[in-house]
């Protein structure tokens, strides 16, 4: 596992606010989005099996996600497992985005854009959850965070994850938030919670990271695509001009050949005969 940004002997009130944080975060939240996958993908060991099958609707879009990088082999090997009780926040985020029939919200139509707070849809509460994670990161060089700063982070994060739960999931949702805010933690339970956070931020930047590399590659291929084909119309052209320069040449050719054919059938005068010949090529 990594190691934080920042490590202590003994915590400040301020350490212990990043920290609980960073456990809403992975804790609460993680086990908040994996209700909802369950509850797209249930049973939720026959559908991972049904998932992962050549024949799945999905299987295809997990096989580009593999390629791309966003499902690194970390990832994969956790889909093999029988039970999404193996799947952390990390991979539950990407199988949301990409295999339940989720859409981006309609307020923004994109997953990476901060919904307004009047969209409180699904979809929406996934995305708020990511952002919410990059405002608590923010706070990571110091691993700390002031007492009014937390309050702010701990009403936003724990309105989306209460946003995503439904029926008597939310009140034991809002039961386990309020001991995560109130429980004690040792010191190596809070670097293992930051920790956690720091891999997640790790994995976000260095996929969006490769993503913008084969973007880039991506359009320069296209690109030099563009210019293979603007050199072949540019060749095509000269070609139909040289064919054109061609043919016009050939009719000369053809029309003096029969001129010059019929040149015998003719009476030469001398001394005119020659003259006679030209006055006609010229006619």
């Amino acid at each position: 596992m990594a190691s934080g940004p920042a490590a202590f002997a003994s915590s400040t009130r301020e350490n212990t606010n990043y920290a609980r944080l960073c456990r809403l975060l992975i804790d609460i939240g993680t086990e908040t989005l994996r209700n909802i996958f369950n509850g797209i993908h249930y049973p939720a060991a026959a559908s991972l099996h049904k998932i992962l099958s050549s024949s799945s609707s999905h299987y295809s879009t997990l096989q580009c996600l593999k390629k791309r990088g966003v499902l690194n082999p970390t990832l994969w090997g956790k889909l093999s497992t029988s039970s999404s009780a193996e799947f952390d926040i990390t991979l539950l985020m990407v199988l949301l985005r990409n295999v339940c029939g989720l859409s981006p919200p309609v307020s923004t139509g994109n997953w990476d854009e901060l919904p307004p707070e009047s969209d409180n849809s699904t979809e929406a509460n996934i995305v708020r959850i990511k952002f919410f994670r990059n405002d608590v990161y923010a706070h990571a060089s110091k691993a700390s965070t002031n007492d009014a700063t937390f309050n702010q982070l701990w009403k936003n994060i724990s309105n989306a994850i209460i946003g995503l739960e439904s029926g008597k999931n939310v009140t034991s949702c809002a039961t386990a938030i309020g001991k995560v805010k109130t429980e004690c933690m040792d010191p190596d339970t809070e670097a293992h919670f930051r920790d956690l956070l720091n891999d997640w931020k790790k994995y976000d930047d260095n996929t969006k990271e490769m993503l913008e590399e084969l973007t880039g590659n991506q359009e320069k291929a296209i690109e030099q695509i563009i210019k293979i084909k603007e050199n072949q119309e540019r060749t095509h052209i000269e070609l139909g001009e040289m064919k054109g320069i061609f043919l016009l040449k050939s009719s000369h050719i053809a029309f003096i050949f029969r001129l010059t054919v019929g040149v015998p059938q003719m009476t030469f005068q001398p001394r005119t005969s020659i003259y006679s010949f030209f006055h006609i090529l010229h006619f």
